[in-house]
């Protein structure tokens, strides 16, 4: 009987710890969840691109005529004075002739040779010509005198004298003329590949005190007129070029203030908005999308001797400010989710969390402002999960 009566009582005590174990397990649990206070401080809402420096006035040399560059001794980064000689221009070499060319060459100096010498030939004739006539007129100048002859004859002969010299004058000038193209004809066959001595070449001088930015040929040769050689500037002298996208820069306006991150040291600089061109370009994104950019020029005020160390073409971080404020009431964007139309946040109270609507105004990725429901010191839930709803049980992670 007693045996019986202890079998009972453990198999009755057995099946009220499994009740009382089963009633535990659906009991809801205390959650662990990070608890953030409502606090007020300073608020940015700011628009964030890549931006990249550029010099404000970049000056290209090039070649004013074409010739033959001599090489260029300057380098990138080399400081250059106003009117200091970066590159000089010689005249262009001639071209080595190909056997085609040195024998039609060849040929046109013996036909300008063989020219030359029935020029020199006529010249004999009209010389002997002319001598006649001028003795001929002589001695009918004498019989003129005398009264021997008749004017008229005198003067057919004197006319006749003048035509003797001016064909002698023209075989002379004809000879002249045959000693020049021959000259022209061997000149074609000389060798002018050798380097100028100098007196013709074309110096080429910076035309302002700055740095050498870009060399773009170093190496001696050919250049066409208008050709570049060297970008120069004055680093002193930067602006920076953002590229944001249309939607945003309809929000940012000339004088919008610029803050400068991630440039290569710790401290920030600071900028403002110079600039919104009016037209807008298609860009490829790197996924491949389409987008419709604006360029931005901002002007960098902070002093030089804090970003001294940028050169052209360096990457910033860029973060236009398009609203902030100083005592702004605020809690993390995470903290926020929807609820209905407007926005909520869980608050924790006496242990439980307890839904709180709220209206916000600013909010960026980090922070929300809030216009009311919350009050400067309540704890919020941070990250709100699925699983916590109004009056769950919670407690604040360690």
């Amino acid at each position: 009987m007693n045996h019986s009566l202890r079998r009972k009582v453990f198999i009755v005590s057995i099946l009220l710890l499994v009740v009382a174990l089963l009633i535990y397990g659906f009991l809801p649990k205390t959650q662990e969840v990070d608890v953030v206070s409502v606090k007020r401080g300073p608020l940015q809402i700011t628009i964030e691109e890549e931006g990249r420096t550029r010099l404000k006035d970049r000056f290209t040399i090039s070649a004013p005529t074409a010739g033959y560059m001599r090489r260029i001794n300057v380098k990138v980064g080399d400081p250059v004075k106003k009117g200091q000689i970066v590159a000089v221009l010689e005249p262009l070499q001639s071209q080595a002739l190909d056997p085609r060319s040195r024998a039609t060459a060849q040929a046109a100096v013996s036909s300008a040779d063989a020219t030359l010498m029935a020029a020199i030939e006529r010249e004999r004739v009209t010389k002997a010509d002319a001598g006649y006539i001028e003795q001929r007129l002589e001695r009918l100048r004498a019989l003129y005198a005398k009264g021997s002859i008749s004017k008229d004859q005198f003067d057919q002969i004197n006319s006749e004298a003048q035509k003797a010299r001016a064909l002698q004058n023209s075989a002379a000038a004809e000879v002249n003329v045959a000693k020049s193209e021959l000259e022209r004809a061997k000149i074609t066959l000389q060798n002018f590949t050798a380097r100028n001595s100098g007196h013709d070449s074309v110096a080429i001088s910076a035309p302002l005190s700055s740095a050498v930015f870009r060399v773009y040929r170093e190496s001696e040769g050919a250049v066409n007129m208008g050709e570049p050689l060297i970008d120069i500037g004055d680093v002193k002298n930067l602006e920076v070029r953002v590229e944001v996208l249309s939607s945003d820069a309809v929000k940012i306006k000339k004088g919008t203030p610029v803050l400068f991150r991630r440039w290569g040291r710790e401290e920030q600089l600071t900028g403002v908005v110079r600039l919104i061109e009016p037209a807008g370009f298609t860009k490829i994104s790197s996924l491949g999308v389409e987008e419709q950019r604006v360029l931005i020029i901002v002007d960098i005020t902070s002093p030089p001797e804090k970003w001294n160390v940028l050169g052209d073409g360096f990457r910033m971080e860029t973060h236009f400010i398009i609203w902030e404020g100083e005592d702004i009431l605020q809690v993390p964007a995470s903290a926020l989710f929807r609820s209905g139309a407007g926005w909520a946040v869980f608050i924790e109270e006496k242990g439980k969390a307890r839904k709180r609507i709220v209206e916000i105004g600013q909010k960026n990725g980090l922070a929300a402002e809030i216009l009311s429901g919350l009050k400067e010191q309540e704890k919020v839930v941070a990250y709100p999960e699925d699983s916590i709803n109004d009056g769950t049980k919670i407690r604040a992670r360690k």
